[in-house]
This record gives C-alpha cells, structure tokens and sequence, in this order.
C-alpha cells in the first residue's frame, strides 16, 4: 500500500490582523498546498490519500474552499486513490460543531467521531493492499485518548492508524491544546504498520518500527510554523522495509529573523541595510524553493541608538513596510521589545541605587554566583527538570542580554 499523509491544513483561516492582500494569499497559498498534494498522489500513482484532522481552521467555511474541496477529492478518486479523513479539535465531526457537510465523491471516507472505521485500500485493479482505521473528533475539545479506541489489526496486509492527537512525548506538543491525548508507548505495541498523525505542526518521526509520523502542517499558517512544509509520501508495499519520504510543497513559508549588534545605527537606511544583509545571509543558508514566498518576522535586540524611534508604532510600521519592499518578502512584521538605549553596563553595576542593585544581582545570577536553590520554579514557563544545573542553565539563558533591558526600564520608570 502506498499512500500521502497529510496533517493540519487549516483552510479558511481568517489571518487576523495582515492587510487584505496578504490575507486572501494566505489563504490561496493552504488552497494551493493541498493542490500540491493532490498532484503528488496521482504522480506517484498512489492508493490511498490520508488527511489528519485540522482540514479546515473552524467552522467557516467558504464558497471557493468548497468548491476547491470537491474538485480536487473527485480528481483523487478518478485515479482510483481513496481519500480517509480524520477529523480534528479545528474541524470536528459533530454538525452542531464543526464546519457544515460537503457531498463528499464516493472516494472520500470522513471518521467524523470516536467510533473507529476500518476502511479497505484497493488499487485500480479493485485488489486489496491494506487497511486504513481511522477516528475522529466529534467535538472542539476530545478529552479521551482516542488511540485506545481503536482495535488491535490482524490479517496480511498492511495495517494503518490515522488519528489527531497529542501524543506528550513529540516535539512541540506543550504548543497545541491536549486534545486527544495518547502514548508513544502504547502506539508502538498497538500493531499498526504505520501511525498517520495530525495536530502536532511540527513534522517528526516518533518511531522508525513502527513507523509513526506527524506529517506537520502543509501549509504554514504563522510564525511557530517555521522551516519546510508538506506531505509525507509513504510505501508500506514490503511490511518489513516502509519507505517514507518527506516532499516540500507549501508555497508561502514563515521565517524569524533575529538581528542584533545595533550599536552603531544611527539611521533608518542603516538600519535597513543591516537588516537586509542579515536576510541575505539567511536565505544563502535556507534559499527555498523555486517562487517560495516569505513572511518575514524581523526581531531586534540589543543596545541601539534608534530605540526611542523603533518602540514607536508608526515608525515600526514604516519600517516594516519599506522592509517588505526591499526583503522583496510577502510581508514583516518588526519586533522591537529587545531594543534598548546603548547604556554603560559596567559604570551602572558601580551605582548605590536601585539600578546598580539590580546590576549586579543579575550579573550574580549569571556568573553562577548566586543561589537559586529558593527559587519556585513553577514561575518559570517552559521549565520542568528538577536539576539544580539545568535550573541555572536556563536563568542564564534568560538573563542574556538582559541588563541592558533592565537599565533601560529603570530609566524609562524614573523619567515618567
């Protein structure tokens, strides 16, 4: 059996916030991924077309999308492929809850709820060559760990798990909801040949045998969406030697651009070709593909002359919008919080005051020289290790460049 898996479309996402121009784009790039991805299936000639849940990002649903929808499911089926959809926490099953029902074609198999289906896979012939079971979400926010649902696969052909969840182990899962949660170690003994995952955007393989996959989002839908997207193509054909193969198809990608050493900037054209170079950099690093379009999010940290001006929001919109001219970029948005007045650390860490206090705590800290045993470590967002190294391993990492920050706020609170 041989099949594409996708994950985490989202169509119709509304891209609140952008300007009009750049939301329809958005919008026509998820459109034109899925495309992508249709054309990657009938190429390869494959049996089956296996969406992940998050088809759709809620419940609008357009008229184009619709449309679209029903062109390219059909073209899938005029090539013999069956297409198994799971639904997930952005599109569930339920009417009263998700997006309204589409007049499917015959080739499309929807698991709209908790009750597993086991679909036949046949190739154009009408031969079987494996098994896809498949359950979905009925509603927004599925509690229950749906992977236990399904029923243990037996027989000689290929056997194939498709389900959105949050399995706790994978990488990125602290940045999706915990819908659907399950266990990498009960996937591994469940007895499927290959797990097809949605949910988690970020594309990783949590087992080489069995194989068990999140495909990642097809198209990037926001900054944390960062590096390639796409399809997964996969041949379970020899059960004992699966074949999968990541293919590049989104359109539209998202990249962080981070940009310090501002010292000696003193102007708005200075800045910009700083900025420029930087990217020029980046792309020779990470080109991407032909016509890849970019949604650039400049961030700029560190001491620099311009700070007042860049805290500002109409010059950080005239910035971001002549960078988008020069970067030659869909759009940028421009972070300024890291930006602060070029200060004197070192004389400042010699005052008596409240900032020289607060100076050299924070180079205490970072020195290792200061306890933080009391510290509650609840306070800190991301961190979970018990480890008394790894605790003073990540203050440090927070308090990088952290004093320039501080003195400006100090004098930001003094001077008000």
């Amino acid at each position: 059996m041989r099949f594409v898996h996708v994950a985490d479309i989202h169509l119709d996402t509304s891209f609140a916030g952008r300007s009009e121009a750049v939301r329809r784009r958005l919008r026509e790039a998820s459109r034109e991924a899925f495309g992508r991805a249709v054309d990657l299936a009938i190429r390869e000639d494959v049996n089956a077309f296996l969406i992940g849940g998050d088809l759709f990002d809620g419940d609008r649903l357009s008229f184009q999308t619709e449309r679209f929808l029903l062109e390219q499911t059909a073209r899938l089926g005029d090539h013999g492929v069956t297409v198994v959809y799971a639904t997930g926490n952005h599109d569930p099953g339920s009417p009263e809850k998700g997006p309204r029902p589409l007049p499917w074609p015959k080739c499309v198999r929807v698991a709209p709820d908790a009750t597993p289906r086991r679909f036949l896979i046949q190739d154009r012939s009408g031969e079987p060559v494996g098994y896809v079971t498949a359950v979905g979400h009925a509603t927004a926010q599925e509690r229950d760990d749906l992977s236990r649902t399904l029923p243990r696969p037996e027989g000689d052909l290929p056997e194939v798990g498709l389900l959105h969840t949050q399995v706790h182990s994978s990488i990125g899962a602290r940045d999706h909801h915990p819908y659907a949660p399950s266990e990498l170690t009960y996937l591994l003994r469940a007895g499927y040949d290959y797990w097809a995952l949605g949910h988690v955007h970020v594309r990783q393989e949590l087992s080489a045998d069995p194989p068990i996959w999140y495909s990642g989002s097809l198209q990037g839908k926001s900054h944390a969406d960062r590096g390639e997207r796409g399809a997964l193509l996969v041949d379970l054909s020899a059960r004992a030697a699966p074949a999968i193969t990541f293919r590049s198809l989104a359109p539209v990608r998202w990249d962080t651009l981070e940009v310090d050493r501002l010292e000696g900037i003193t102007s708005l054209d200075e800045l910009e070709r700083h900025v420029q170079v930087a990217w020029r950099a980046a792309r020779t690093a990470d080109p991407g593909g032909n016509g890849t379009e970019w949604m650039a999010r400049v961030v700029l940290n560190g001491p620099c002359p311009l700070w007042a001006e860049l805290r500002t929001a109409e010059d950080r919109n005239l910035l971001a919008g002549e960078l988008r001219e020069i970067l030659g970029v869909l759009d940028v948005a421009c972070v300024t919080d890291g930006v602060h007045p070029v200060v004197s650390i070192a004389e400042h860490r010699l005052r008596t005051d409240v900032l020289g206090e607060v100076l050299r705590l924070t180079e205490a800290v970072r020195q290792g020289d200061e306890r933080l045993s009391q510290l509650d470590r609840s306070t800190l967002v991301g961190f979970t290790s018990d480890d008394s190294v790894e605790l003073g391993s990540y203050v440090r990492r927070l308090l990088e460049g952290a004093e320039g920050e501080l003195a400006a706020r100090l004098f930001e609170d003094g001077s008000s």
